[in-house]
């Protein structure tokens, strides 16, 4: 499968999902009916007998009462949840990792994660640690595979090397492409709902029990109300019990194929056998001590929790028929961390960042790529990350740093005087002097760096507050409009900007679309876009239309005039698309690419905008590579 049937069957996932909360209801429903049955029985206050239970409508009472004490519960872990990955960090309380950090331990991480983030495409997720948990563990939470977080504990950056600790974020990174982080989230809240009834009833034995203190026996009724209670934190066992059940069902599976993929990512199965096998020989395993291991136990790299009856309970397969699946199918394949290490092939990478250099490649390769990073790019990635200057990378590590290699690369496109006063009109100017410094970095780069570091920036741009964010994005608006144009570069960073940095940036976007006949329209403009930004003669952006706009089945008119293809009318062209259903977006990232192909080449300006159109769609896109 590709990224876009993965997606296709991680959101058909949903219903498997749904349908295991109806079957748990149904059994809680009539558990609970059983219980107010034998309570009311036992007290004779209402002396029911089974016949009258349903004709005087009691069950119904009891069922609605129940059913709302669910749905609450559901709701409401859905309502704590709704910003995505960054309400699940703080809600285990892990702490922000400082991307200027001193510690090494935790700049390698960093470091790892910047490299797959390059090579898969994907912005870099937000990063936190557990530094109360020395347990090896990791997770990653979001609605979309670009506003994701990553968790990992203190125990993982500890005791993990580099190739191991990559072999981990492989895994998880395998999550994020997979589609499977959104089953997650909901999962959590599914089993909330749940789990409500058991706390109920522990809440009414404790209250039961201090009324008891010091009281001589009252007659039955006191005795009836500590049975149900119990009867109640039973039920809630019961319904514990098919929570593990709903977690076991969706998540082991899946666990075998981020192993898979992670090797595939890095083609080095010693990574992340190496990690489990350390996993194994632990004292502390895998094991969480906070008080929601239990909610998140499925979305780890292993095992959250010890559980009874593992054959059928456990969330994740066993270490060792992971680490015997990782070995069978990968041991010949050569490891990339000794590819990364040859010189050469490091150094011919990186000297393949020219400017004018363009990309040969088709669009079955475009399309195949996404959600899909190879060794290849890996090895890209490496040698990205070691053509930027270690000062260059501090300044994106931090909020201010990160802001002043934005305003950097946009003036490195336009007339450097013109941004400065620009700069120091939006009360700027204490970045001009730290600028001077950027540039001479920035000079060093061309354009294909660009990509990259606007998504290593990303994260600190992130931990800035709301007001600071607008500001900045004011700031950047006004660098853009400073010389009276909008180049494709400017619009790319804006879609990229508006995508990742405003409010519901990390909510998910909901499928609403399954036919093109309501987008045609929207698929017009942005084909118009992509022919205007491949640069060939008029005759060939129309033929390059008309066939892109038939891939559709739409009869093509002429290609619209570069003047409507502003960015606000992009943006809400993309913004409408990205309701799209997964398979759908396939066929629209095919025409953009179609469409720029056209010559048989891709420039990297062009491989921008085609990445930016493919993020705004939650279809992470690696670096496009020469074939």
């Amino acid at each position: 499968m590709d990224f876009f049937e993965r997606q296709d069957k991680a959101r058909k996932k949903t219903w498997l999902l749904a349908l295991y909360f109806i079957a748990a209801i149904v059994f809680i429903v009539v558990a609970v009916n059983l219980a107010f049955y034998f309570f009311f029985k036992f007290t004779e206050a209402y002396p029911y007998t089974p016949e009258t239970w349903f004709t005087e409508d009691v069950w119904m009472y009891v069922t609605g009462a129940t059913l709302l004490v669910i749905l609450s519960g559901t709701f409401f872990r859905f309502a704590k949840l709704a910003s995505g990955g960054k309400a699940v960090a703080e809600m285990v309380g892990a702490r922000l990792l400082d991307l200027s950090t001193h510690d090494n331990n935790e700049k390698k991480f960093i470091n790892v994660v910047e490299e797959m983030s390059i090579a898969s495409g994907t912005p870099m997720p937000v990063l936190y640690v557990m530094d109360d948990e020395h347990g090896i563990n990791a997770f990653v939470a979001g609605y979309k595979p670009t506003e994701a977080v990553m968790v990992v504990t203190q125990g993982t950056l500890e005791t993990l090397n580099r190739d191991e600790l990559q072999g981990v974020v492989g895994h998880e990174f395998s999550h994020i492409l997979n589609g499977d982080m959104r089953i997650n989230i909901r999962l959590m809240a599914i089993l909330a709902g749940i789990l409500i009834i058991g706390q109920i009833g522990q809440f009414f034995l404790r209250g039961s029990s201090r009324r008891s203190v010091g009281r001589s026996k009252k007659g039955d009724n006191q005795g009836a109300l500590i049975a149900l209670a119990i009867g109640l934190m039973i039920i809630g066992y019961i319904g514990l019990f098919f929570g593990r059940l709903i977690k076991a069902a969706i998540s082991r599976q899946r666990e075998f194929l981020a192993d898979a993929s992670s090797v595939q990512f890095t083609r080095n199965p010693k990574g992340i056998a190496g990690a489990l096998y350390k996993i194994q020989q632990s004292v502390n395993g895998t094991l969480l001590t906070g008080s929601h291991a239990e909610d998140m136990s499925h979305m780890c790299f292993g095992e959250a929790l010890h559980v009874s009856m593992q054959s059928l309970l456990a969330t994740h397969p066993p270490l060792e028929e992971r680490i015997k699946a990782v070995d069978a199918g990968f041991l010949k394949i050569q490891r990339a961390k000794d590819i990364i290490k040859d010189r050469q092939q490091s150094k011919a990478a990186a000297d393949d960042f020219s400017d004018a250099s363009s990309i040969q490649t088709n669009t079955q390769q475009v399309t195949q790529s996404v959600g899909n990073p190879t060794p290849e790019h890996m090895v890209y990635a490496a040698a990205m990350l070691q053509s930027f200057t270690p000062s260059l990378m501090d300044e994106v590590h931090n909020a201010s740093g990160a802001k002043a290699v934005i305003y950097a690369l946009l003036l490195s496109d336009m007339d450097m005087q013109t941004g400065l006063q620009c700069l120091r009109d939006q009360h700027e100017g204490d970045l001009v002097e730290k600028l001077e410094a950027i540039n001479k970095d920035i000079e060093k780069l061309n354009k294909r760096h660009r990509l990259p570091l606007i998504d290593l920036a990303l994260p600190a741009l992130k931990q800035l507050s709301e007001q600071e964010i607008e500001s900045f994005l004011v700031t950047t608006n006004a660098l853009i409009k400073s010389d009276r144009k909008v180049s494709l570069f400017e619009f790319v960073l804006l879609t990229i900007f508006k995508k990742h940095l405003n409010k519901k940036s990390g909510k998910a976007d909901k499928v609403k679309i399954y036919s093109f006949k309501s987008v045609t329209e929207e698929l017009k403009l942005l084909l118009s876009l992509m022919g205007h930004a491949s640069r060939q003669s008029q005759e060939k952006k129309q033929a390059a239309y008309e066939k892109g706009l038939l891939s559709f089945g739409v009869q093509a008119d002429s290609i619209l005039p570069v003047e409507q293809c502003k960015p606000k009318n992009i943006t809400r062209v993309l913004n409408k698309l990205s309701q799209l259903s997964p398979l759908l977006k396939k066929s629209v990232i095919d025409a953009c690419s179609d469409t720029v192909l056209d010559d048989g080449i891709i420039m990297p300006v062009e491989a921008e905008l085609l990445r930016a159109i493919s993020e705004t769609l939650d279809c992470p896109m690696p670096p496009l590579l020469s074939d």
